[in-house]
């Protein structure tokens, strides 16, 4: 990148830096106070796309971020557009996804107090950084371009989470001088061979091991399956892990984190490889959360590898060379004998979790029926971009036999409402070769239905089922196993088809499988978004909370 010095106003500074960083594409909606922000976007070739709402354009953009891997980029302008944003970059930085945030800020000499101007957040970078850690207000027009390369810097080293960074409203417009600052990334290290020998030489020995994957393996399922052939190892992954290895592996467990079984399952096991996991109790519900005496730990983050679990043997290294490390070194010195041994647990298991996937995913067979037989029709990937709602935790998140390279995009850590809808539209924006379907309740899919006018605008072509309990089901359970009686749970729901096609998508009810696979199949050749409305079974749902 040329260091030549450019006399450019702050939102010229931002652009050129983005556009130099590579970003082809924002997110975001203009505003009075960022009008020359999107002018100079423009000017760049970056191209626009606007959601309805703020919180949809963090939440395409994250969706964007999970499946490319790649920073993804949000414009909003001050105040309430910030908070709106806010809630998605909470989800951004609770589930390790890179999204830059950013906005206008009162000017340099705002009063401390305020003084009602428009928009007006005393302080606006405090409210960022009580969620991300990471908010940088400039002082300077060409102070912009070095807050690029230094936040980009950030997120693409090491654990990548979101960042924002703030541009005073009289600098957004003023001229000054400035340079581009490359970003600097350092490499992800190696395994440390001395490590890597004494995490072989505990799990040598092992009859009932078990990997724990989280979503920081994605890219390394080759190597994960490796290693669980040479332990015998059963494979259990996160939601958001969904896609690293192949679910028709011979040791796979699933993603089974909710299960009553985890507990039971982790206490019978004499050895645990944890690779790119939290750990945390978002992924793996059942809490307290007991693990055996070996415990070896792949992270890349020094601060999570003690977090979560006590670790018998760490590994602060890329997961695909520390897995590909420890598999070759346990080809060498376990024996035939354990392995077979470990395997054999790992099929007993697996009888015990299939019948508790069929008996909590009960609700949602249909829905997986349709979903995996839509999988398998086509090579192609499949990203299922799911909200937080009954079907997808219990049902789509186990019931779905992803394969390496589908996604599962889940908002796993804050839990948010919404995320479903826009993180599906950002996911086919950014991979427009797969194929995508997001997953809704009928309560969580008002939060951001809206967007589904943004998706039509794009030409997004994707799929949006809403699996409709007529309201807050989960929460109506909760309330029910607590003695109370339901209050504010039960909604009353619009025509979603019609709701769609007001809005210029396509819009359709489907009952069973069958009509849900046709609608799914019908829906690749339509240039916009299809709306996919399919009734919960509600009696199966009482059966399966009657036998908890």
């Amino acid at each position: 990148m040329a260091r030549e010095q450019k006399e450019l106003t702050g939102g010229g500074h931002l652009a050129r830096a983005l556009r130099a960083e590579g970003i082809t594409r924002v997110f975001g909606i203009p505003g009075t106070h960022n009008l020359e922000i999107f002018a100079q976007l423009s000017a760049q070739g970056i191209e626009i796309v606007s959601p309805r709402h703020e919180q949809g354009a963090g939440f395409m953009a994250d969706g964007a971020a999970r499946v490319t891997g790649e920073v993804q980029v949000v414009v909003t302008t001050t105040g309430p557009a910030v908070l709106n944003a806010l809630t998605a970059l909470l989800q951004s930085y609770t589930d390790s996804v890179p999204v830059l945030l950013v906005s206008p800020g009162m000017p340099l000499r705002h009063p401390g107090r305020g003084n009602g101007l428009l928009h007006e957040v005393r302080n606006q970078a405090l409210a960022i950084e009580a969620v991300l850690g990471d908010s940088h207000r400039v002082t300077t027009p060409g102070e912009v371009s070095l807050a690029v390369g230094q936040a980009l810097s950030l997120m693409r080293s090491g654990r990548t989470r979101p960042a924002h960074i703030e541009i005073p409203l009289d600098l957004v417009e003023a001229t000054g001088p400035g340079g581009l600052h490359p970003s600097v990334t350092r490499p992800v290290p190696l395994p440390e061979p001395g490590a890597v020998r004494s995490a072989v030489e505990a799990l040598a020995g092992s009859l009932r091991p078990l990997l724990i994957v989280g979503a920081g393996a994605h890219g390394c399922g080759e190597e994960i399956e490796e290693l669980s052939s040479a332990l015998g190892a059963g494979i259990i992954v996160s939601s958001n892990a969904k896609g690293t290895i192949d679910e028709g592996h011979e040791n796979t467990l699933g993603a089974i984190g909710f299960l009553p079984e985890l507990p039971e399952l982790l206490a019978e096991a004499d050895a645990i490889v944890a690779i790119g996991t939290e750990l945390a109790p978002s992924d793996l519900w059942p809490e307290p959360l007991v693990l055996p005496e070996i415990v070896v730990r792949i992270d890349i983050d020094e601060v999570q590898m003690l977090t979560n679990a006590s670790v018998s043997h760490p590994i602060l290294a890329d997961a695909a060379d520390s897995t590909a490390a420890l598999a070759l070194r346990l080809r060498e010195m376990r024996t035939r004998g354990n392995t077979q041994q470990a395997t054999d647990w790992v099929r007993d298991r697996q009888a015990v979790i299939a019948a508790a996937t069929a008996r909590e995913g009960g609700p949602w067979a249909e829905l997986n029926q349709a979903l995996n037989a839509f999988t398998e029709r086509d090579s192609a990937p499949v990203i299922v971009a799911a909200d937080s709602t009954m079907c997808c935790y219990y049902g789509v998140q186990t019931g779905w036999r992803a394969r390496r390279g589908d996604r599962f995009l889940y908002p796993a850590g804050a839990g948010t409402l919404g995320f479903g809808l826009p993180a599906g539209i950002g996911a086919k924006l950014a991979a427009p070769e797969t194929r995508v379907v997001a997953i809704e309740g009928d309560g969580g899919s008002m939060f951001t239905i809206a967007e589904l006018a943004a998706a039509v605008q794009a030409q997004v072509a994707m799929s949006l089922i809403i699996v409709d309990n007529g309201g807050y089901g989960e929460i109506r359970n909760e309330m029910a196993d607590r003695g109370d009686t339901p209050s504010g749970v039960a909604l009353t729901g619009p025509d979603f088809p019609a709701l769609a096609r007001s809005m210029g998508a396509r819009g359709v009810h489907v009952e069973g499988a069958d009509e849900l696979l046709a609608a799914l199949i019908e829906a690749e050749s339509h240039p916009g978004p299809t709306l996919i409305h399919i009734t919960e079974d509600s009696r199966a749902a009482a059966d399966m909370l009657a036998g908890r």
